[in-house]
């Protein structure tokens, strides 16, 4: 779970507050901060990186092809971050889907690599 946390904190907690910043310039909005919002923001990108490595642990252990491992774990997240940003501008879905994107190609890469030097 390590594997998924500390790029959580990374790339979803960190990311995710830059790309709220980007995306509030993009839009047009007065930027706004505050250090509760940004601690919240990166706290759930921690967190979500944990139940990401949960699921990158559980897909490894039910699924034994590394190809359909990686394709049901992308599958899995990219289907409940898409909840996630339900609701938000097309750009900003775009935005942290992308950010999504990196994150679980990061986990899955340190698992290959993980599961290679083994």
């Amino acid at each position: 779970m390590l594997r998924g946390t500390l790029p959580g904190l990374l790339i979803l907690g960190i990311g995710s507050r830059l790309l709220m910043r980007v995306a509030a310039h993009i839009e047009g909005r007065p930027p706004a901060f505050t250090v509760e919002g940004t601690i919240t923001v990166v706290a759930l990108g921690t967190v979500s990186g944990a139940f990401a490595g949960l699921v990158y642990y559980l897909t490894g252990r039910f699924v034994q092809n590394s190809w359909a491992r990686t394709a049901a774990f992308f599958t899995i997240c990219l289907l409940i971050s898409w909840r996630g940003v339900h609701g938000v501008s097309p750009v900003s879905q775009a935005m942290f889907m992308g950010l999504s994107f990196i994150y679980l190609g990061v986990v899955d890469a340190l698992g290959r690599r993980a599961a290679m030097a083994r």
